[in-house]
């Protein structure tokens, strides 16, 4: 197919296919997600974002990374959440889903003290301790509950995720919810931001694995879709968490 919308009429022409195939072939297609039709004709689908470019010109990283999460969030019942670091503080960058116990989709966009969050402890592996103790100050070093942590017990959970390649933070609406998170890496090896699910945290503590597989499966989903179109807004932050590396 051309980087552009065709009918059938014209893929007909195209291929020199009789109209009964070309017709049933697009609907199966379509049925796969390896087309989707719009008003101005097929065009490639969410299914060949993976194998081709094509896809990927047509649509920002933020629509290809909502379908990556509304899946995430399908298969596991749960809220996901796209997070970055911006200026030293959480930013909720993108997010899909619902969960019960009174917590619903946050908004998009919103700021949040960094230090308590999975989000801190993902994308800061990979910046100097040095910079980080000069960016925050002593005081906001606290866990979800507000209660001051030390610097050693921080950089400890930062150290286990890393080596885990995972985040779990609790305590969360009085400990009933807890969040589970794994780094976004691009194929430079850079920490871009952090793939987050929140889960009842019975349910984390029972079912683990069977949450942190498809969300593994999703970071890596988004780390090859930035690997293929870049995601600015990301590489921006990273680079203001790493000043000296960006000089």
């Amino acid at each position: 197919m051309q980087n552009r919308p065709v009918g059938r009429s014209e893929l007909t022409g195209l291929t020199g296919m009789p109209r009964s195939t070309v017709y049933a072939l697009t609907d199966l297609l379509l049925h796969r997600n390896w087309l989707e039709e719009t008003e101005r004709g097929l065009q490639l689908g969410p299914q060949a974002g993976f194998v081709s470019n094509g896809y990927l010109h047509q649509n920002g990283f933020e629509r290809l990374a909502r379908d990556v999460l509304a899946e995430l969030s399908a298969r596991t019942g749960t809220l996901t959440e796209i997070d970055v670091v911006e200026d030293w503080v959480h930013v909720v960058a993108l997010s899909e889903g619902r969960m019960a116990q009174g917590y619903l989709r946050p908004i998009e966009g919103a700021r949040l003290p960094l230090m308590p969050t999975a989000a801190a402890r993902v994308i800061l592996a990979d910046v100097p301790r040095d910079v980080i103790r000069r960016k925050i100050a002593d005081e906001e070093l606290v866990d979800v509950s507000g209660r001051r942590i030390s610097w050693e017990d921080f950089f400890a959970d930062v150290d286990r995720g890393r080596i885990q390649g995972y985040v779990t933070v609790t305590g969360w609406l009085g400990g009933t919810v807890s969040t589970l998170a794994c780094p976004v890496v691009d194929g430079r090896g850079r920490i871009l931001a952090s793939l987050c699910m929140i889960i009842p945290t019975e349910e984390i503590r029972r079912n683990l694995h069977s949450y942190l597989v498809p969300l593994q499966e999703a970071g890596q989903k988004l780390g090859n879709i930035i690997n293929r179109m870049s995601w600015p807004y990301a590489d921006l932050n990273w680079h203001k968490l790493h000043p000296a590396r960006s000089a």
